[in-house]
């Protein structure tokens, strides 16, 4: 998602070491022989917040496309990232900007699974760390004359966090993940598949 940004922002998010509990590596598309059933409640948590990683990629993609409508985002984001989605969004139906083609998630990896209430974002609730690889390569963010709006030196690929809670989890530790937080992070890009 940072690649789409115009500007060239990166998300704000402070970068606590991670402490891995759970790690685990999934790619997108899904690969084709099946993951084992998650046995623990952090392999658990950790799959719930990779399935929402893909949504919300999904979801983003498709609000940015025609941004007419950002109430989905609510489905995919919570907390600062959801400010950020909809300061980034908002100004686009106006301004007649929408973005085509789709990112590619290459890589995701869970970092951590906290169960602590003090993760990243405001809400309370386990947090699942996850360093998401994408591909914008097929991506452009165009104006309503159908001009370009990407900076020229723009990667095809780059590598961000995402801090996914879930403050409901108590009632719903499989769905109620939501990104709180994300931010861009300085390495280099994954590899073609």
């Amino acid at each position: 998602m940072a690649l789409l940004t115009v500007s060239g922002c990166t998300a704000s998010a402070t970068d606590p070491t991670p402490t891995p509990s759970a790690t685990t590596t999934t790619s997108a598309p899904p690969s084709v022989s099946p993951k084992p059933s998650p046995t623990t409640e952090s392999e658990l948590a950790a799959a719930s917040a990779e399935a929402l990683a893909h949504e919300y990629y999904r979801i983003t993609d498709a609000v940015a496309a025609d941004p007419t409508n950002l109430k989905p985002l609510k489905t995919v984001a919570t907390s600062a990232e959801l400010i950020r989605l909809r300061n980034t969004f908002g100004p686009w139906e106006d301004d007649g900007w929408h973005k085509t083609g789709t990112i590619q998630v290459i890589d995701l990896t869970t970092q951590s699974v906290s169960f602590d209430d003090s993760g990243q974002g405001s809400n309370a609730g386990p947090t699942v760390q996850i360093d998401v690889c994408y591909d914008v390569a097929d991506v452009d963010v165009v104006d309503a004359s159908g001009e370009s709006q990407v900076d020229a030196n723009r990667p095809d690929r780059a590598w961000e966090r995402l801090w996914i809670s879930n403050p409901d989890y108590d009632d719903d530790p499989e769905s109620g993940w939501l990104v709180a937080d994300r931010k861009t992070l300085e390495r280099e890009p994954c590899a073609a598949r």
